[in-house]
Protein backbone atom coordinates (compact mmCIF):
# COMPACT_ATOMS: atom_id res chain seq x y z
CA UNK A 1 0.00 0.00 0.00
CA UNK A 2 2.88 2.39 0.72
CA UNK A 3 4.94 1.42 -2.34
CA UNK A 4 3.99 3.90 -5.06
CA UNK A 5 5.33 6.90 -7.01
CA UNK A 6 4.29 9.96 -5.00
CA UNK A 7 4.74 12.55 -7.75
CA UNK A 8 2.52 10.54 -10.07
CA UNK A 9 -0.22 10.36 -7.41
CA UNK A 10 -0.07 14.11 -6.76
CA UNK A 11 0.01 15.19 -10.40
CA UNK A 12 -3.81 15.46 -10.95
CA UNK A 13 -4.15 17.78 -7.93
CA UNK A 14 -1.27 20.24 -8.49
CA UNK A 15 -3.29 22.93 -10.26
CA UNK A 16 -6.35 22.81 -7.98
CA UNK A 17 -7.33 25.81 -5.85
CA UNK A 18 -7.47 24.73 -2.20
CA UNK A 19 -9.61 27.70 -1.14
CA UNK A 20 -12.17 26.89 -3.83
CA UNK A 21 -12.20 23.27 -2.73
CA UNK A 22 -13.00 24.34 0.84
CA UNK A 23 -15.87 26.46 -0.47
CA UNK A 24 -17.11 23.58 -2.64
CA UNK A 25 -17.08 21.24 0.35
CA UNK A 26 -19.08 23.76 2.39
CA UNK A 27 -21.70 23.89 -0.38
CA UNK A 28 -21.74 20.10 -0.56
CA UNK A 29 -22.33 19.97 3.19
CA UNK A 30 -25.73 21.56 2.62
CA UNK A 31 -26.63 18.68 0.28
CA UNK A 32 -25.48 16.22 2.95
CA UNK A 33 -27.76 17.92 5.48
CA UNK A 34 -30.72 18.05 3.10
CA UNK A 35 -30.33 14.39 2.10
CA UNK A 36 -29.77 13.35 5.74
CA UNK A 37 -26.63 11.37 4.87
CA UNK A 38 -23.98 10.83 7.58
CA UNK A 39 -20.33 11.18 6.58
CA UNK A 40 -17.41 9.72 8.54
CA UNK A 41 -13.91 10.93 7.62
CA UNK A 42 -10.92 9.25 9.29
CA UNK A 43 -7.60 11.06 9.05
CA UNK A 44 -4.78 8.79 10.17
CA UNK A 45 -1.16 8.42 9.17
CA UNK A 46 2.39 8.29 10.41
CA UNK A 47 3.01 10.20 13.61
CA UNK A 48 3.84 13.90 13.07
CA UNK A 49 2.38 13.83 9.56
CA UNK A 50 0.37 17.07 9.91
CA UNK A 51 -2.98 15.40 10.41
CA UNK A 52 -4.14 18.30 12.55
CA UNK A 53 -3.43 20.72 9.71
CA UNK A 54 -5.31 18.50 7.24
CA UNK A 55 -8.37 18.31 9.49
CA UNK A 56 -8.36 22.07 9.96
CA UNK A 57 -8.43 22.47 6.18
CA UNK A 58 -11.36 20.03 5.95
CA UNK A 59 -13.56 21.77 8.53
CA UNK A 60 -12.46 25.38 8.03
CA UNK A 61 -15.53 26.47 6.03
CA UNK A 62 -18.07 23.95 7.33
CA UNK A 63 -21.22 24.76 9.29
CA UNK A 64 -20.13 24.18 12.89
CA UNK A 65 -23.56 22.86 13.90
CA UNK A 66 -23.19 19.87 11.61
CA UNK A 67 -19.68 18.55 12.12
CA UNK A 68 -17.60 17.25 14.98
CA UNK A 69 -13.94 16.35 15.33
CA UNK A 70 -13.17 13.32 17.51
CA UNK A 71 -9.65 12.60 18.74
CA UNK A 72 -8.59 8.97 18.96
CA UNK A 73 -5.22 8.72 20.63
CA UNK A 74 -5.46 7.60 24.24
CA UNK A 75 -7.86 4.74 24.86
CA UNK A 76 -8.81 3.82 28.39
CA UNK A 77 -7.62 0.38 29.40
CA UNK A 78 -11.19 -0.79 29.99
CA UNK A 79 -11.99 -0.28 26.31
CA UNK A 80 -8.69 -1.33 24.78
CA UNK A 81 -9.29 -5.07 24.65
CA UNK A 82 -12.94 -5.51 25.59
CA UNK A 83 -15.37 -4.08 23.09
CA UNK A 84 -12.61 -2.77 20.87
CA UNK A 85 -14.90 -0.56 18.80
CA UNK A 86 -17.03 1.05 21.53
CA UNK A 87 -15.29 4.43 21.13
CA UNK A 88 -15.79 4.22 17.39
CA UNK A 89 -19.54 3.73 17.80
CA UNK A 90 -19.94 6.51 20.31
CA UNK A 91 -18.40 8.95 17.83
CA UNK A 92 -20.20 8.02 14.61
CA UNK A 93 -22.00 10.92 12.89
CA UNK A 94 -25.68 11.68 13.19
CA UNK A 95 -27.69 11.56 9.99
CA UNK A 96 -26.87 14.67 7.97
CA UNK A 97 -23.70 15.40 9.96
CA UNK A 98 -19.97 14.94 9.38
CA UNK A 99 -17.68 13.28 11.93
CA UNK A 100 -13.94 13.74 11.43
CA UNK A 101 -11.62 11.40 13.33
CA UNK A 102 -8.15 12.61 14.23
CA UNK A 103 -6.42 9.28 14.00
CA UNK A 104 -8.79 6.34 13.84
CA UNK A 105 -9.65 3.07 15.48
CA UNK A 106 -6.60 1.67 13.66
CA UNK A 107 -4.28 3.87 15.73
CA UNK A 108 -3.49 1.20 18.34
CA UNK A 109 -2.91 -1.39 15.63
CA UNK A 110 -0.56 0.88 13.67
CA UNK A 111 1.55 1.43 16.78
CA UNK A 112 1.68 -2.15 18.05
CA UNK A 113 4.61 -3.98 16.46
CA UNK A 114 4.20 -6.90 18.85
CA UNK A 115 0.58 -7.72 18.09
CA UNK A 116 -0.08 -11.37 17.34
CA UNK A 117 -1.11 -12.09 13.73
CA UNK A 118 -4.32 -13.82 14.80
CA UNK A 119 -5.22 -10.99 17.15
CA UNK A 120 -4.55 -8.47 14.40
CA UNK A 121 -6.72 -10.41 11.98
CA UNK A 122 -9.56 -10.64 14.52
CA UNK A 123 -9.49 -6.92 15.31
CA UNK A 124 -9.49 -5.93 11.66
CA UNK A 125 -12.39 -8.28 10.99
CA UNK A 126 -14.28 -6.58 13.81
CA UNK A 127 -13.57 -3.16 12.35
CA UNK A 128 -14.59 -4.40 8.91
CA UNK A 129 -17.96 -5.55 10.22
CA UNK A 130 -18.66 -2.27 11.99
CA UNK A 131 -17.65 -0.23 8.97
CA UNK A 132 -19.90 -2.48 6.87
CA UNK A 133 -22.81 -1.83 9.27
CA UNK A 134 -22.40 1.89 8.57
CA UNK A 135 -22.00 1.48 4.82
CA UNK A 136 -25.12 -0.70 4.66
CA UNK A 137 -26.98 2.03 6.55
CA UNK A 138 -25.98 4.54 3.86
CA UNK A 139 -23.14 6.17 5.76
CA UNK A 140 -20.29 7.52 3.65
CA UNK A 141 -17.03 6.25 5.19
CA UNK A 142 -13.79 7.86 3.95
CA UNK A 143 -10.37 6.80 5.24
CA UNK A 144 -7.18 8.78 4.69
CA UNK A 145 -3.60 7.85 5.59
CA UNK A 146 -0.99 10.62 5.65
CA UNK A 147 2.18 9.08 4.25
CA UNK A 148 5.52 10.78 4.93
CA UNK A 149 9.11 9.62 4.59
CA UNK A 150 11.52 9.16 7.47
CA UNK A 151 13.33 12.44 6.79
CA UNK A 152 10.11 14.47 6.87
CA UNK A 153 8.94 12.82 10.08
CA UNK A 154 12.28 13.58 11.75
CA UNK A 155 12.07 17.25 10.69
CA UNK A 156 8.44 17.57 11.83
CA UNK A 157 9.25 16.12 15.25
CA UNK A 158 12.26 18.43 15.60
CA UNK A 159 10.15 21.48 14.68
CA UNK A 160 7.55 20.56 17.30
CA UNK A 161 10.15 19.97 20.01
CA UNK A 162 11.71 23.39 19.34
CA UNK A 163 8.34 25.16 19.61
CA UNK A 164 7.56 25.80 23.29
CA UNK A 165 3.84 25.99 22.51
CA UNK A 166 3.76 22.69 20.62
CA UNK A 167 6.48 20.56 22.18
CA UNK A 168 3.86 18.71 24.25
CA UNK A 169 2.47 17.27 21.01
CA UNK A 170 5.50 14.99 20.64
CA UNK A 171 4.50 11.68 22.21
CA UNK A 172 6.02 8.26 22.75
CA UNK A 173 4.50 6.89 19.50
CA UNK A 174 6.21 9.74 17.58
CA UNK A 175 9.62 8.84 18.99
CA UNK A 176 9.11 5.09 18.65
CA UNK A 177 8.11 5.41 15.00
CA UNK A 178 11.08 7.64 14.28
CA UNK A 179 13.47 5.21 15.94
CA UNK A 180 12.12 2.17 14.07
CA UNK A 181 10.67 3.82 10.98
CA UNK A 182 11.22 0.97 8.52
CA UNK A 183 9.64 -1.60 10.85
CA UNK A 184 6.60 0.60 11.39
CA UNK A 185 6.27 1.31 7.68
CA UNK A 186 6.20 -2.41 6.86
CA UNK A 187 3.78 -3.12 9.72
CA UNK A 188 1.44 -0.24 8.82
CA UNK A 189 1.46 -1.13 5.13
CA UNK A 190 0.30 -4.63 6.04
CA UNK A 191 -2.59 -3.27 8.13
CA UNK A 192 -3.62 -0.86 5.39
CA UNK A 193 -3.81 -3.73 2.91
CA UNK A 194 -5.83 -5.87 5.33
CA UNK A 195 -8.32 -3.07 6.01
CA UNK A 196 -8.69 -1.73 2.47
CA UNK A 197 -12.33 -2.81 2.10
CA UNK A 198 -14.28 -2.37 -1.13
CA UNK A 199 -16.92 -0.30 0.70
CA UNK A 200 -14.40 1.70 2.78
CA UNK A 201 -11.06 1.98 1.03
CA UNK A 202 -7.93 3.74 2.23
CA UNK A 203 -6.77 6.85 0.38
CA UNK A 204 -2.99 7.10 0.69
CA UNK A 205 -1.92 10.76 0.69
CA UNK A 206 1.72 11.83 0.11
CA UNK A 207 2.02 14.37 2.93
CA UNK A 208 5.56 15.76 2.80
CA UNK A 209 3.96 18.98 1.51
CA UNK A 210 1.03 19.55 3.86
CA UNK A 211 -0.70 22.10 1.62
CA UNK A 212 -0.57 19.78 -1.36
CA UNK A 213 -1.80 16.93 0.85
CA UNK A 214 -4.75 19.04 2.02
CA UNK A 215 -5.63 19.86 -1.58
CA UNK A 216 -5.65 16.18 -2.49
CA UNK A 217 -7.74 15.24 0.55
CA UNK A 218 -10.33 17.95 -0.09
CA UNK A 219 -10.64 16.96 -3.74
CA UNK A 220 -11.10 13.27 -2.93
CA UNK A 221 -13.69 14.03 -0.24
CA UNK A 222 -15.75 16.07 -2.69
CA UNK A 223 -15.50 13.47 -5.46
CA UNK A 224 -16.36 10.58 -3.15
CA UNK A 225 -19.29 12.28 -1.44
CA UNK A 226 -20.85 13.24 -4.78
CA UNK A 227 -20.37 9.76 -6.18
CA UNK A 228 -21.61 7.93 -3.10
CA UNK A 229 -24.61 10.22 -2.62
CA UNK A 230 -25.75 9.30 -6.11
CA UNK A 231 -25.31 5.58 -5.36
CA UNK A 232 -27.15 5.93 -2.05
CA UNK A 233 -30.18 7.46 -3.75
CA UNK A 234 -30.32 4.53 -6.16
CA UNK A 235 -29.87 1.99 -3.35
CA UNK A 236 -32.69 3.54 -1.32
CA UNK A 237 -35.08 3.04 -4.23
CA UNK A 238 -34.08 -0.63 -4.51
CA UNK A 239 -34.40 -1.11 -0.74
CA UNK A 240 -37.99 0.15 -0.78
CA UNK A 241 -38.87 -2.51 -3.36
CA UNK A 242 -37.29 -5.40 -1.40
CA UNK A 243 -39.62 -8.04 0.08
CA UNK A 244 -38.53 -10.33 2.90
CA UNK A 245 -39.22 -14.03 2.41
CA UNK A 246 -38.96 -15.83 5.74
CA UNK A 247 -37.63 -19.38 5.62
CA UNK A 248 -38.88 -20.05 9.14
CA UNK A 249 -41.87 -22.38 9.32
CA UNK A 250 -41.71 -23.04 13.07
CA UNK A 251 -44.32 -21.68 15.49
CA UNK A 252 -41.85 -21.22 18.33
CA UNK A 253 -43.92 -18.96 20.57
CA UNK A 254 -47.12 -20.99 20.21
CA UNK A 255 -45.24 -24.20 21.08
CA UNK A 256 -44.34 -22.94 24.56
CA UNK A 257 -46.35 -24.60 27.32
CA UNK A 258 -47.97 -21.67 29.12
CA UNK A 259 -49.56 -23.94 31.74
CA UNK A 260 -46.29 -24.34 33.65
CA UNK A 261 -46.68 -23.14 37.22
CA UNK A 262 -45.06 -23.13 40.62
CA UNK A 263 -46.87 -22.99 43.94
CA UNK A 264 -46.52 -19.92 46.14
CA UNK A 265 -45.11 -22.12 48.90
CA UNK A 266 -42.36 -23.55 46.70
CA UNK A 267 -41.65 -20.10 45.26
CA UNK A 268 -41.22 -18.60 48.74
CA UNK A 269 -39.06 -21.54 49.85
CA UNK A 270 -36.48 -21.36 47.05
CA UNK A 271 -36.46 -17.76 45.83
CA UNK A 272 -34.21 -16.26 48.52
CA UNK A 273 -31.56 -18.97 48.24
CA UNK A 274 -31.46 -18.59 44.47
CA UNK A 275 -31.16 -14.81 44.75
CA UNK A 276 -28.32 -15.16 47.26
CA UNK A 277 -26.51 -17.46 44.84
CA UNK A 278 -27.01 -14.96 42.00
CA UNK A 279 -25.45 -12.27 44.19
CA UNK A 280 -22.43 -14.46 44.95
CA UNK A 281 -21.87 -15.31 41.30
CA UNK A 282 -22.01 -11.69 40.20
CA UNK A 283 -19.22 -10.89 42.66
CA UNK A 284 -17.18 -13.60 40.94
CA UNK A 285 -17.94 -12.05 37.54
CA UNK A 286 -16.80 -8.72 38.97
CA UNK A 287 -13.56 -10.14 40.39
CA UNK A 288 -12.72 -11.74 37.05
CA UNK A 289 -13.56 -8.49 35.22
CA UNK A 290 -16.13 -10.16 32.99
CA UNK A 291 -18.54 -7.70 31.34
CA UNK A 292 -22.06 -9.13 31.33
CA UNK A 293 -25.12 -8.32 29.22
CA UNK A 294 -28.57 -9.67 30.11
CA UNK A 295 -31.41 -8.76 27.82
CA UNK A 296 -35.13 -9.41 28.10
CA UNK A 297 -37.70 -9.42 25.33
CA UNK A 298 -41.36 -10.36 25.29
CA UNK A 299 -44.81 -9.11 24.40
CA UNK A 300 -46.27 -6.19 26.41
CA UNK A 301 -47.13 -7.20 30.02
CA UNK A 302 -45.06 -10.39 29.81
CA UNK A 303 -43.46 -9.58 33.17
CA UNK A 304 -40.01 -8.44 32.09
CA UNK A 305 -39.73 -5.70 34.72
CA UNK A 306 -40.81 -7.91 37.61
CA UNK A 307 -38.44 -10.67 36.54
CA UNK A 308 -35.53 -8.23 36.36
CA UNK A 309 -36.45 -6.89 39.80
CA UNK A 310 -36.19 -10.39 41.32
CA UNK A 311 -32.99 -11.17 39.43
CA UNK A 312 -31.09 -8.15 40.78
CA UNK A 313 -32.47 -8.42 44.32
CA UNK A 314 -29.14 -9.51 45.84
CA UNK A 315 -26.77 -8.06 43.24
CA UNK A 316 -24.58 -5.19 44.44
CA UNK A 317 -26.19 -2.10 42.84
CA UNK A 318 -22.75 -0.65 42.14
CA UNK A 319 -22.03 -3.29 39.49
CA UNK A 320 -25.21 -3.32 37.41
CA UNK A 321 -27.28 -0.90 35.41
CA UNK A 322 -30.81 -1.45 34.10
CA UNK A 323 -31.55 0.07 30.71
CA UNK A 324 -35.29 0.28 29.98
CA UNK A 325 -35.60 0.70 26.22
CA UNK A 326 -38.57 2.69 25.00
CA UNK A 327 -39.20 4.79 21.90
CA UNK A 328 -35.90 6.35 20.78
CA UNK A 329 -35.14 9.98 21.54
CA UNK A 330 -34.53 12.49 18.76
CA UNK A 331 -30.77 12.05 19.19
CA UNK A 332 -31.11 8.27 18.97
CA UNK A 333 -33.29 8.49 15.87
CA UNK A 334 -30.58 10.63 14.31
CA UNK A 335 -28.06 7.77 14.53
CA UNK A 336 -27.63 4.18 13.43
CA UNK A 337 -29.97 2.03 15.54
CA UNK A 338 -27.07 0.31 17.38
CA UNK A 339 -25.57 3.63 18.52
CA UNK A 340 -27.69 4.03 21.65
CA UNK A 341 -26.84 0.52 22.81
CA UNK A 342 -23.09 1.02 22.47
CA UNK A 343 -23.55 4.01 24.76
CA UNK A 344 -24.78 1.60 27.45
CA UNK A 345 -22.32 -1.28 27.18
CA UNK A 346 -20.97 -2.49 30.56
CA UNK A 347 -17.47 -1.89 31.83
CA UNK A 348 -15.33 -4.88 32.74
CA UNK A 349 -16.86 -6.69 35.71
CA UNK A 350 -20.15 -4.82 35.41
CA UNK A 351 -23.59 -5.91 34.23
CA UNK A 352 -25.82 -4.17 31.71
CA UNK A 353 -29.45 -5.31 31.82
CA UNK A 354 -31.69 -4.37 28.91
CA UNK A 355 -35.46 -4.31 29.36
CA UNK A 356 -36.03 -4.61 25.60
CA UNK A 357 -33.02 -4.23 23.37
CA UNK A 358 -31.61 -3.95 19.85
CA UNK A 359 -34.15 -6.59 18.87
CA UNK A 360 -36.66 -3.79 18.55
CA UNK A 361 -35.28 -3.47 15.02
CA UNK A 362 -36.84 -6.81 14.03
CA UNK A 363 -39.90 -6.52 16.28
CA UNK A 364 -41.60 -3.14 16.71
CA UNK A 365 -39.81 -1.51 13.76
CA UNK A 366 -40.89 -4.42 11.57
CA UNK A 367 -44.50 -4.63 12.73
CA UNK A 368 -45.11 -0.88 12.90
CA UNK A 369 -43.27 -0.36 9.59
CA UNK A 370 -40.82 2.13 11.07
CA UNK A 371 -38.17 0.46 8.89
CA UNK A 372 -38.50 -1.02 5.41
CA UNK A 373 -38.17 -4.78 4.88
CA UNK A 374 -34.61 -4.55 3.58
CA UNK A 375 -33.51 -2.57 6.64
CA UNK A 376 -35.01 -4.72 9.38
CA UNK A 377 -34.27 -8.07 7.69
CA UNK A 378 -30.61 -7.06 7.33
CA UNK A 379 -30.53 -6.61 11.11
CA UNK A 380 -30.64 -10.38 11.74
CA UNK A 381 -27.11 -10.77 10.38
CA UNK A 382 -25.96 -7.47 11.91
CA UNK A 383 -27.15 -8.49 15.37
CA UNK A 384 -25.67 -11.99 15.10
CA UNK A 385 -22.35 -10.50 14.04
CA UNK A 386 -22.37 -7.89 16.81
CA UNK A 387 -23.23 -10.43 19.51
CA UNK A 388 -20.58 -12.86 18.28
CA UNK A 389 -17.97 -10.10 18.42
CA UNK A 390 -19.01 -9.13 21.94
CA UNK A 391 -18.75 -12.74 23.07
CA UNK A 392 -15.37 -13.19 21.38
CA UNK A 393 -14.19 -10.09 23.27
CA UNK A 394 -15.06 -11.77 26.58
CA UNK A 395 -18.63 -10.60 27.15
CA UNK A 396 -21.01 -12.98 28.92
CA UNK A 397 -24.34 -12.59 27.13
CA UNK A 398 -27.75 -13.95 28.17
CA UNK A 399 -30.99 -13.51 26.22
CA UNK A 400 -34.43 -14.21 27.71
CA UNK A 401 -37.75 -14.11 25.90
CA UNK A 402 -40.86 -14.24 28.10
CA UNK A 403 -44.10 -15.66 26.68
CA UNK A 404 -47.73 -15.18 27.72
CA UNK A 405 -51.03 -15.95 26.01
CA UNK A 406 -53.23 -13.31 24.42
CA UNK A 407 -55.92 -13.90 27.06
CA UNK A 408 -53.41 -13.46 29.88
CA UNK A 409 -52.18 -10.22 28.36
CA UNK A 410 -55.75 -8.89 28.27
CA UNK A 411 -56.26 -9.85 31.91
CA UNK A 412 -53.04 -8.07 32.94
CA UNK A 413 -53.97 -4.98 30.95
CA UNK A 414 -57.32 -4.77 32.74
CA UNK A 415 -55.62 -5.26 36.12
CA UNK A 416 -53.26 -2.40 35.28
CA UNK A 417 -56.14 -0.12 34.41
CA UNK A 418 -57.59 -0.74 37.87
CA UNK A 419 -54.42 -0.88 39.98
CA UNK A 420 -51.53 0.70 38.01
CA UNK A 421 -53.00 2.98 35.32
CA UNK A 422 -49.60 4.62 34.79
CA UNK A 423 -48.36 1.30 33.34
CA UNK A 424 -50.96 1.06 30.58
CA UNK A 425 -51.45 3.33 27.55
CA UNK A 426 -53.73 3.50 24.53
CA UNK A 427 -50.76 2.33 22.48
CA UNK A 428 -50.61 -0.92 24.49
CA UNK A 429 -54.21 -1.66 23.53
CA UNK A 430 -53.55 -0.76 19.89
CA UNK A 431 -50.60 -3.14 19.81
CA UNK A 432 -52.95 -5.99 20.78
CA UNK A 433 -54.63 -5.57 17.41
CA UNK A 434 -51.32 -6.64 15.86
CA UNK A 435 -50.82 -9.63 18.16
CA UNK A 436 -50.46 -12.12 15.30
CA UNK A 437 -47.94 -9.93 13.49
CA UNK A 438 -45.84 -9.61 16.65
CA UNK A 439 -45.89 -13.38 17.20
CA UNK A 440 -44.66 -13.96 13.63
CA UNK A 441 -41.91 -11.36 14.16
CA UNK A 442 -40.88 -13.02 17.45
CA UNK A 443 -40.80 -16.46 15.82
CA UNK A 444 -38.53 -15.12 13.07
CA UNK A 445 -36.36 -13.29 15.60
CA UNK A 446 -35.72 -16.44 17.61
CA UNK A 447 -35.27 -18.55 14.47
CA UNK A 448 -32.69 -16.23 12.90
CA UNK A 449 -30.82 -15.03 16.01
CA UNK A 450 -30.68 -18.00 18.38
CA UNK A 451 -27.12 -19.09 17.68
CA UNK A 452 -24.74 -21.59 19.26
CA UNK A 453 -22.80 -18.79 20.95
CA UNK A 454 -25.86 -16.67 21.77
CA UNK A 455 -28.98 -18.81 22.23
CA UNK A 456 -32.39 -17.56 23.29
CA UNK A 457 -33.93 -18.93 26.49
CA UNK A 458 -37.69 -18.85 25.88
CA UNK A 459 -39.73 -19.06 29.10
CA UNK A 460 -43.44 -19.11 29.80
CA UNK A 461 -44.39 -16.25 32.11
CA UNK A 462 -48.11 -16.98 32.20
CA UNK A 463 -47.31 -17.69 35.84
CA UNK A 464 -44.98 -14.84 36.85
CA UNK A 465 -43.52 -16.79 39.76
CA UNK A 466 -42.57 -19.66 37.46
CA UNK A 467 -40.76 -17.32 35.04
CA UNK A 468 -38.85 -15.58 37.83
CA UNK A 469 -37.59 -18.86 39.26
CA UNK A 470 -36.68 -20.18 35.80
CA UNK A 471 -34.59 -17.09 35.07
CA UNK A 472 -32.83 -17.30 38.44
CA UNK A 473 -32.05 -20.99 37.92
CA UNK A 474 -30.91 -20.51 34.34
CA UNK A 475 -28.70 -17.56 35.28
CA UNK A 476 -27.00 -19.59 38.01
CA UNK A 477 -26.49 -22.63 35.79
CA UNK A 478 -25.05 -20.68 32.89
CA UNK A 479 -22.82 -18.41 34.97
CA UNK A 480 -21.35 -21.42 36.77
CA UNK A 481 -20.64 -23.12 33.45
CA UNK A 482 -19.16 -19.93 31.99
CA UNK A 483 -16.87 -19.43 34.99
CA UNK A 484 -15.79 -23.06 34.88
CA UNK A 485 -14.92 -22.87 31.18
CA UNK A 486 -13.41 -19.37 31.32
Amino acid sequence: MLDYVKDKVLEPYKDLDRKKLRDDLAKLQRDIINENIPVLIMVDGFESSNRGYIINEIVKNLDTKHYKVNVFDKFKDENKDYNYTVNFWRAIPAYGDISVFYRSMYFDLFNDLKIDDNDLKDKIQQLEQHERFLADDNHIVLKFFMDIDEKTQKKNIKDLEEDRFKEFLVSKPDKDQQKHFDKYKKHISKILEMSDFDFAKWNIIPAEDKKMAATMVLSIIIEEIKSQMKAIKENKKKDEEFKFNSKNDKKIIESIDTKQKISKKEYDNIKSDLQDKVGELTYELYKREIPTIILFEGIDAAGKGGTIERLVNEIDPRVYNINPISAPSDAELDHHYLWRFFNNMPKKGHIAIFDRSWYGRVLVERVEKFANEKTWSRAYDEINTMEEMLIDQGVFLLKYHLVISKDEQERRFKDREDEKPYKITDEDWRNRDKWDEYIIAMDDMIHYTSTTKSPWKVISSEDKKFARIEVLKDFIERVEKFLKDE
